[in-house]
Order: C-alpha cells, then structure tokens, then sequence
C-alpha cells in the first residue's frame, strides 16, 4: 500500500452552495460542512455551455473545449451531424491522471464521466456514465473486474431512471443504492491499490435534482408530501459513503478536494430550439408525405411533450428488465419528428446536444450536406444572433436569451472550428433547449416538463489539507483551475499550455513562499488512443435522456 496519499477528490456533479449552505446552517450535512468549512471554498464557473460531458473534460485537462475537442455529448465534426456520442478517445489532449502518473506517482479514479474505455494510466480506473451496459473493458487494468465483480455483483455505470421506479419514494431508495455500490467499488479499490491522488464520483447528486428539484426544502417545495426531502435524503446517503471513504482510506495528512460541474436551479421553460429554426426559416423539413403527417400531428397534440406520460406509465412495467424503456423509446422516437426529417441540403442552421445553448451552421465543405457558402457564413451567424436576442417568451413578454456569443469569443484552441458557431445562456437559465432529436413540440417556447430542475454556471469547489489555507474563501474559480491546482499541490510542473490556474489564494502562505508554481514549456500535445464504432451511442443516448441530460 502506498504511504503517500496526497490527494483524494470527491466529485458530487451538478452541487451548488445555493443548496448546501443552507442544510449546512440546519446542521444536515454535518461532515460535507467539517471539509468543506474549514479549508478553502469558493464558486466555481462552468464551461460555456454548463454541461456535464465538456465539464469534466475540462476538469480532467485543466483546459477548454476548444483544446481537448468535447463541446457536448454528441461528437463534432462528424459528417452524421453529431450524431455520434463522446468517449474518452474524444478528448484530445492529457488528462491529469496521465500527468500525474507520468511523474512516477500512482493515480486511482472511480466513475469519472469521459473516461470510457479508461486509457492506460499508472495506477487504476473504472470508468462512468458513457460505459455501454454490457461492457467488460469499463476498468483499467482489467484484471481488476473479477475482484470489482466479487465486491459488487454488478458495477454500476450510472442511476437508475426516474422513469424505471413506480415511485419517487422507490427511486430515491434505488439511488441511494447506486451511491452505496460506488462506495463499495471505490472502497475496495483505495484500500487495496497504491495511489497518491484518487478521485470518487458521484452523479446522484446531479440526477436527482433534475427530477425532483421542486423538493428541495432549503429553496420551498411545492406539490404534495412537502415534508419529503427526497433530495437532501440523496445528499445524505453522498455524505455517508465520503465520509466512510475518507476515513478509512485517507489520512490527517491528504489533502481532500471537493467540485462540481456546474450548478443548479429550477427549470421553467424549454426552447425548441430546432421548431425556432424552422418557424425562422433557418431550417426546412422535407417535403414528404410522412413528414407532414408528423408536423400535422404534432399540431394537433401528437407529440413528445402530450406522449411523455406513456413512457412515464410504462416504465415501471419493464422493471425487470430496466433497458427495456430504451427500444420503447426508440420506437416512440419514430413517431415524431426529429432531425432525420430535416431537408440538410437547404438548412442553414441546427442545435443539438440536449441541455446546451448552441448553434452550429450547416457550411459546404464542413457538414455533409452544407448550404452556406464559407465566405456568406459570418453574416448569416450574425443574423441568427440578432434573431436569438429578440427572442420574447410569449408567455410573459420577456426576452428567454441573456448572451449569446460567437465560437471565437468562448474557445481558444486547435479543436475551436469543429465546437458550435454560436452559443448563448438564457436568461437566469431558468430555460433548457429541446435537444439532439426531438421537436418536443412546434412550439419555440414550452413551459417545463418531465424534469423540474437545470444547470446553472455556478459549480463548487473545495479543498482542505496541509498545503491548503484554513477557512478562506476564492473568488473567480474556473472549472480549468483545478488541474494545475492539483498538480502544484503535488509539487510537479504545470503543463504550459493548461488554461487553468494554480490560483495563489488556494494555498497557505507558508507552502506558497517555499513552493512557487513551476511550469514545463511544453506543446498541447494530442492522445487519442482510436476510435470507436459507435454500436452503442443509441444506448448512451437513452440513458442520458433518461438521466435528464437529454431533452
């Protein structure tokens, strides 16, 4: 066993002091409160958009999307439209386990998102949410599954579905025994194998709050059973396996570091983005029989949004078999309009990705079927932006889009070009978009359903240990920090080309005065390890609709 246990990060996705302060003044999270309180804690923004995928690639690179190449779930740049999913041969540059590892210090992470198949590193790692559900490569080294399989008869990948449980009650209980599983997992694994910095990651946290946001006590509950705290029970069941991880795994004298993605909040409208692009002419749909058909019917109350309780109903039903809900999804999926009804050869413009704010331009020469001439690009995107800001919510007059931005104005990097050519954030975000390949509706603007809560740019960071500073607080924290954050608590060189900072105010005086930040002068270097063939992105797909990241 390893005796220099340097580091160990817990990752809760989706956590915001929105919702932790407050259980922490009533005492709840008692042990989340001791970590995060008596070191150094600060907000920390989100990539642009706030979406899980690009999110913690950041994390894992300590740079931004237009350098490691995730801008959502969908991979970019492919001649299908995106209709390809990420994995971890998506991220394009070295992430922190194999810098670390690189410098002869042993690393361990637990269910990491972008992390299938795990690439070789010098120590272990199970990878996450993206893991096909059959999958036996989901661990580095592979001698490791059999020893997880005798731990836990199944490893778990992701949550269950919300709409897998007969009730909110049950789907609580159901996640609470996904957490326990990682915990079992990631128990086993640190207690056994050598590490200097490990990380565990828990993604109950994000999924519940997109089903059941409304039932936080600390910000009002609506609805009935308004004595439930389905959320915080999640929270505390978080806190348990941290708590049970840390201390029997760590000692006084590891640093522990805490981080989320991005934030959270209440969601109150959908913008279809797509339906837009077609009222705006941006997009066409094929002139065919069958297409009509489904426009029609969507109009009259046909579609995703009125269906949504079918699969709600039915869900419980294919209990026994849980990834049965995803060819009934699949075959509901045929029945409405999507993007294989779009006429590409004279569309000027399509979203995709699920939760986003982005737009990519359909250009000859880039996309399969491009309609834009290269040199008519730029004034065809300045128009849609124009569009987007005078996009009014024709339920209360107000305009749904705060800031929209160009491609050029968020990422910096080899991999730019291929992310969207517009982004935008809606006002207080209080507004997710329709999605990959839906129309929910015709509409451009629908109130809120199936999920009750969204991200927000706001994320969490913390950490406490010997190098740390004692009960202060950071401002201005990126998602990129810490990357080299980590690497100089460790005492190694920062890759020059990492866009995040080692940020001075995280460290003790003492530490900082002995330990100036070293960086190596190196070039972004590129470690796709091949691709993929993408057999199981329908899979992925339906899972992370189900999880609530999909629309």
């Amino acid at each position: 066993m390893s005796a220099n246990k340097e580091l160990i990060i817990f990752g809760l996705d989706g956590a915001t002091f929105d919702l932790l302060d407050p259980w922490f003044d009533q005492g709840k999270l008692p042990f989340l409160e001791s970590l995060i309180n008596r070191g150094v804690r600060g907000e920390m923004a989100s990539t642009i958009p706030p979406l899980t995928g690009p999110a913690w690639s950041t994390f894992q690179t300590g740079v931004n999307p237009g350098k490691h190449g995730v801008f959502d779930w969908g991979s970019s740049g492919e001649e299908s439209y995106g209709a390809g999913m990420v994995d971890s041969t998506s991220i394009e540059t070295r992430t922190i386990w194999e810098i670390i590892g690189e410098a002869d210090k042993k690393v361990g992470a637990v269910g990491v998102p972008v992390t299938y198949p795990p690439r070789k590193i010098n120590g272990f790692m199970t990878s996450g949410v993206l893991t096909p559900k059959e999958a036996e490569d989901y661990v580095y080294p592979s001698s490791l599954r059999k020893e997880i399989e005798k731990v836990v008869d199944d490893y778990r990948f992701a949550p269950t579905h919300a709409e897998m449980a007969i009730n909110n009650k049950q789907w609580i209980e159901e996640l609470k025994g996904s957490i326990a599983n990682k915990e079992q997992v990631a128990h086993h694994l640190l207690s056994t194998q050598e590490w200097d910095v490990s990380m565990v990651y828990f993604m109950e946290t994000d999924t519940v709050k997109h089903h059941l946001f409304h039932k936080n006590s600390p910000l009002g509950q609506d609805g009935d059973n308004v004595n439930e705290e389905p959320v915080l029970e999640v929270y505390k069941r978080v806190e348990k396996a941290v708590k049970n991880i840390y201390e029997s795994t760590a000692d006084e004298d590891t640093h522990v570091m805490i981080v989320s993605d991005h934030g959270f909040g209440p969601l109150k409208w959908i913008f279809n983005v797509n339906s837009w692009l077609v009222q705006k002419g941006y997009m066409q749909l094929k002139d065919s029989a069958s297409v009509r058909i489904k426009r029609a019917a969507s109009n009259l109350g046909l579609n995703q949004k009125n269906l949504y309780k079918i699969g709600d109903l039915l869900g419980p039903l294919a209990k026994g078999n849980e990834w049965e809900m995803e060819g009934f999804s699949d075959i509901l999926g045929k029945m409405f309009l999507s993007l294989s009804d779009v006429d590409w050869e004279n569309t000027k413009a399509y979203s995709r990705g699920g939760v986003t704010g982005a737009i990519r331009l359909n250009i000859k020469g880039r996309e399969k079927h491009g309609c834009i001439n290269p040199e008519d690009a730029p004034a065809v995107r300045d128009d849609l932006m124009e569009d987007l800001k005078d996009l009014q919510n024709p339920y209360n007059g107000e305009n749904v889009i705060e800031k929209v931005m160009k491609n050029e104005e968020v990422y910096e990097g080899p991999s730019s070009l291929r992310g969207p050519d517009i982004l935008f954030l809606t006002k207080n975000l209080e507004t997710d978009t329709g999605g990959l390949t839906v129309f929910k509706t015709m509409d451009a603007i629908i109130p809120s359903f199936a999920i009750t809560g969204t991200h927000r740019m706001n994320g969490v960071f913390a950490c406490s240990g010997p190098n740390y500073a004692q009960q202060s607080r950071v401002e201005g924290l990126d998602i990129s920090d810490p990357a080299p954050i980590s690497l100089h608590t460790l005492g190694l060189e920062i890759p020059s080309y990492i866009d995040g900072s080692p940020r001075r105010e995280v460290f003790s005086e003492e530490f900082w005065v002995e330990n100036k930040p070293e960086f190596s002068e190196e070039k972004l270097p590129g470690a796709k390890e091949g691709e993929t063939d993408g057999e199981h992105d329908e899979e992925i797909k339906e899972r992370l609709k189900g999880l609530g990241y999909l629309a």
